[in-house]
């Protein structure tokens, strides 16, 4: 029986341990280290309420409005598909919100097909239609940059991570979810 407790005690503490280690990773690789030289910023994808985004989607949004605004030359990349209870493609509700911005189409690439982060990365590098490494901005909430960027990075894009704000009322969830996805991501998303 003490073999069994210290067994529980021991295998919690590791599990506790390992947690910690990936939040503090996933903390590290969130900094903002936005690069002037890339042609493109990606907005990624979050939940919408019918058409209507949340508050991690607005905040996307308009972190990445102020980068267009100040540079007439970027690219966005709108990405994310539509889910069950949606009624627009994340990726349109991405563009019609800079549109609404004063943002010219012309300047907005969407990739709506996706189901999940890696698809977004993929679907959006096949839609560019250059060769080799491409220099990009993903925005995403604080707890998401580090995957984005290392997903990013396997579709042949060099990533820079583009920090929003995450609303609090999902901070302790999302942080936690974030760090059994990344193992999941660095394991299986090839």
């Amino acid at each position: 029986m003490n073999k069994l407790v210290f067994f529980i005690k021991t295998s919690f503490l590791i599990f506790i341990s390992i947690i910690i280690l990936l939040e503090a990773i996933i903390i590290y690789g969130s900094r903002n280290n936005y690069n002037s030289e890339a042609d493109y910023i990606m907005v990624l994808g979050a939940k919408l309420h019918g058409d209507r985004p949340s508050r991690s989607l607005k905040y996307r949004m308009d972190t990445a409005l102020g980068y267009m605004q100040s540079n007439p030359n970027l690219i966005l990349i709108a990405t994310g598909g539509q889910g069950y209870d949606e009624t627009i493609a994340e990726g349109q509700a991405i563009k019609k919100y800079f549109i609404s911005k004063g943002i010219n189409e012309n300047r907005i690439l969407v990739e709506d097909k996706s189901e999940n982060t890696f698809e977004n990365m993929k679907l959006s590098r096949n839609m560019i239609k250059k060769d080799g490494r491409i220099k990009i901005n993903i925005v995403s909430n604080r707890y998401h940059i580090l995957r984005s960027k290392m997903l990013a990075s396997r579709n042949n894009f060099e990533a820079y991570g583009v920090p929003a704000k995450t609303p609090k009322s999902v901070l302790v969830k999302s942080y936690l979810r974030e760090a059994l996805a990344l193992v999941k991501s660095y394991i299986f998303d090839r």
